[in-house]
């Protein structure tokens, strides 16, 4: 699978923007996730172990680290929350811990794009735009989608960061 991703630091005041572009866009309230990511070493790509409040996923991805709209492809195989436990004390055992996101994201789809409003402890909040592209779509499509959305949410290029969760938690 793929997508275009775009993360963004936001403020306060963003994120009370955001959220009300989001509800006027959609129509509708957002989903909220409370969603704990453990993440392991791994010699290509990022991996993680996504706990959430009943189920989990083992999600494997490779992003480049770039400001701005970046390919993602990703891999995401679902399970119960009791065989994540197993999982995550084998993959912990074998390849290591690189560090632990716990976030409570707030989730709108708007169009072919996932918008999260994440707030990650110790971190603050930040935005995610994750315009999921069609087999036949061109990326260069979906980095359209995204800078035509970050306008209508009223977020500039100054607040976009290139980093993981885990790699500016694991900076601090």
């Amino acid at each position: 699978m793929r997508n275009v991703e775009i993360k963004l630091r936001l403020s306060e005041e963003d994120v009370k923007r955001v959220e009300s572009v989001c509800k006027e866009l959609t129509g509708l309230d957002c989903s909220v996730l409370k969603q704990e990511d453990t993440f392991f070493h791994s010699n290509n790509g990022r991996l993680k172990l996504r706990k959430l409040e009943s189920s989990a996923e083992l999600i494997y991805y490779e992003r480049p680290d770039q400001d701005g709209p970046k390919l993602s492809t990703f891999s995401i195989h679902r399970m119960e929350l009791g065989e994540a436990q197993n999982l995550c004390s084998m993959l912990t055992s074998a390849m290591g811990t690189r560090g632990l996101v716990e976030k409570t994201r707030k989730l709108w789809l708007v169009g072919q794009t996932r918008v999260h409003v994440d707030h990650v402890t110790n971190l603050g909040w930040f935005m995610e735009l994750e315009v999921v592209l069609e087999d036949e779509q061109a990326t260069e499509e979906g980095e359209g989608i995204a800078r035509d959305l970050m306008t209508k949410l009223g977020v500039d290029s100054t607040q976009l960061i290139s980093k993981a969760y885990v790699d500016l938690l694991n900076e601090k």
